[in-house]
């Protein structure tokens, strides 16, 4: 018989109450010593009203939006199924040459117009406002079966023994007691099942956290980030000192780093899985880092922050595959077998499955690491899912502001998570992991690719890369590291991923991908199943289509009529440039103002005369 495991609810009631109890210091701390009042400097206003993110509140918003629960769920199994270290290989590719570039231009984006994705895009041209609404699909779909994935983390770890011990293996406790799954997929009862009660509670708690987070505005939000976004990785250190100390820890590292084989690098497979994570795991093209950047001061230096975010990331991934395989390879040596058989056999559940079973080998601090692992995996993903919700609130609240409608923030949020809800009580069905294993393959991965490839082209051919670089170079002019605007760095390899890397990488993936589940059934799933993957895949598709026919001009004024130039262009030797690359117009003509470096107008079209030009708001003083 199960009882409570007092060194687990311990452990547990810790990690839940450290955070208040380093708020409250730091509250008594800023009250009477440093005397001013505690977040005032997380969350300022512009004087248009818009909520403006400190730098220290956006890059932490940012870190915790970046680092989910998918660089320790996903990225050790993309690892362990595609040779190992072949794979890192590829992932760090992919994320310098495709992913990070993208992230970026995101945040150069958004920073310079100024709006939430859906608005950004029908901004530099009317026909692409669809793709914002197919861009909205893809996000509110992906957080509703990404929350069923937090709500697992929340069953077991607190009880004396583990729930999956004994005779109860960790495949079985998760098929049976966790998901209550149908053993054989082709031969079972019509529909889905019912729905399992204690998913369907623990989904209804997820969703109130994220309600309670998010719907009080941007200044509560980035107090709770702060300690969502360092626990995970205080965690995460001390499950890599704890496990790589473990005996067969060496073999499985020696798998995730040292068994490199070449040969792996030649299968389009490898190279489209590598993608597919860092682009989960980072999440270019869900509109976040777009809007996030809408929120910050017209001279943040953007560049600088997704740098970080990006670094952050990625080595948040490989030191998680430190302690993911250091305790798959002392599983392998417990049972006589070798870590990739270890490591493959519980596919995308090996968070779930094998780490799981590992536990039960720590003795008798067994419960206190799995409460330790979970609770690390339920703040990961509470981080992105706050960042989530509240890009669809903000998208939400400025398309109805664009309307004249004007609905308090918890309104809006509270609509948003009971719609979510509701929706992801599919997934809380005895079909409901297979369901969420399908709509992550087709939407989360397949038109996540089509996504960032529309994105690149629409940066490409309607925005341009002058007007990228000279909006990073205007906001950071002036500033005390880059006192004439940085620059993209390194100069040529930012140029090659505009114009090259990233739409042919997405464009090819994305392609090979479609084929590939269109000539094999994914998963070796029944054709009932995969046809709610390609619905959702069809209804993001068609719905990127719906606004394509429009003809209208960009709102978007030509760079050297641009009010947020004006302080870039106005700096520029106007007697130097003349005599080094000819005057532009005469007379004063277009404002009197040339570009920096001898650079043309433009790459794209100028706007239609009589446009305004983008107005950059200033902070209240």
């Amino acid at each position: 018989m199960s009882m409570v495991s007092a060194s687990g609810l311990g452990t547990l009631l810790f990690l839940i109450f450290i955070g208040p109890v380093i708020y409250l210091l730091r509250y008594l701390y800023a009250e009477y010593v440093v005397a001013h009042k505690h977040g005032e400097v997380n969350v300022i206003h512009a004087s248009d009203g818009r909520e403006i993110l400190s730098s220290r509140a956006y890059i932490f918003a940012l870190v915790g939006y970046a680092i989910g629960i998918g660089n320790v769920w996903r990225f050790p199994y993309v690892i362990a199924s595609n040779g190992g270290a072949a794979a890192v290989v590829a992932y760090l590719i992919c994320a310098v040459c495709v992913a990070w570039p993208l992230f970026i231009y995101e945040l150069i984006l958004g920073q310079y117009l100024r709006l939430t994705f859906v608005r950004a895009w029908e901004a530099i041209r009317p026909r692409w406002l669809s793709f914002g609404w197919a861009q909205f699909l893809l996000l509110f779909i992906a957080q509703s079966y990404f929350s069923m994935i937090i709500t697992y983390t929340l069953s077991g770890s607190c009880q004396e023994p583990l729930p999956w011990t004994g005779n109860t293996t960790s495949q079985e406790y998760w098929q049976d007691t966790i998901l209550n799954s149908f053993s054989d997929l082709h031969d079972k009862p019509g529909g889905l099942g019912p729905i399992q009660w204690k998913l369907a509670l623990s989904l209804l708690v997820f969703w109130l956290i994220t309600f309670f987070s998010v719907a009080f505005g941007k200044n509560i939000l980035s107090q709770i980030t702060y300690v969502t976004v360092t626990m995970p990785v205080v965690l995460m250190i001390i499950l890599v000192i704890v496990t790589t100390q473990k005996p067969g820890a060496s073999a499985g590292i020696q798998f995730y780093i040292g068994k490199f084989e070449l040969s792996e690098l030649g299968k389009l497979q490898v190279w489209a899985t590598a993608l597919g994570q860092i682009l989960f795991s980072l999440s270019p093209g869900f509109g976040t880092a777009i809007t996030y950047s809408s929120f910050v001061s017209h001279k943040e230096d953007v560049y600088r922050a997704g740098m970080i975010v990006c670094v952050a990331n990625t080595a948040f991934s490989l030191l998680g595959g430190f302690a993911v395989f250091s305790i798959v390879g002392y599983l392998a040596e417990q049972e006589g077998k070798t870590v990739e058989e270890v490591a493959t056999r519980s596919g995308t559940g090996l968070a779930f499955i094998t780490i799981a079973e590992a536990m039960s080998f720590f003795g008798n601090a067994q419960n206190v690491m799995s409460v330790l692992f979970y609770v690390m995996l339920l703040t990961l993903g509470l981080d992105s899912s706050y960042a989530w919700t509240e890009t669809l609130v903000s998208s939400v609240e400025e398309t109805l502001k664009s309307k004249g409608c004007h609905f308090p923030t918890w309104r809006v949020t509270l609509a948003l998570c009971i719609t979510m809800f509701l929706f992801g009580l599919v997934f809380t069905t005895r079909m409901g992991n297979e369901v969420l294993d399908v709509i992550d393959m087709y939407v989360g991965t397949i038109f996540l690719l089509a996504v960032c490839f529309i994105e690149s082209i629409i940066f490409n051919l309607d925005f341009g890369w002058k007007r990228t670089k000279y909006a990073l170079q205007a906001a950071t002019f002036g500033s005390k590291h880059h006192p004439k605007g940085r620059d993209m760095f390194p100069k040529f390899l930012c140029r090659f991923d505009f114009h090259v890397a990233v739409p042919v990488a997405t464009g090819l993936l994305f392609t090979y991908q479609i084929v590939n589940v269109g000539r094999t059934p994914y998963g070796g799933y029944p054709m009932s199943l995969l046809a709610w993957g390609w619905t959702m895949l069809a209804l993001c598709l068609v719905t990127v289509l719906l606004t394509i026919w429009r003809s209208e001009k960009s709102s978007l004024p030509s760079i050297k009529d641009d009010s947020c130039f004006k302080e870039l262009f106005d700096s520029v030797n106007q007697a130097t440039l003349a005599g080094s690359f000819g005057e532009k117009g005469e007379n004063g003509k277009n404002g009197g103002q040339s570009l920096p470096n001898g650079e043309d107008s433009e790459d794209g079209k100028d706007s239609e005369d009589g446009e305004q030009p983008v107005n950059c708001p200033t902070l209240d003083p």
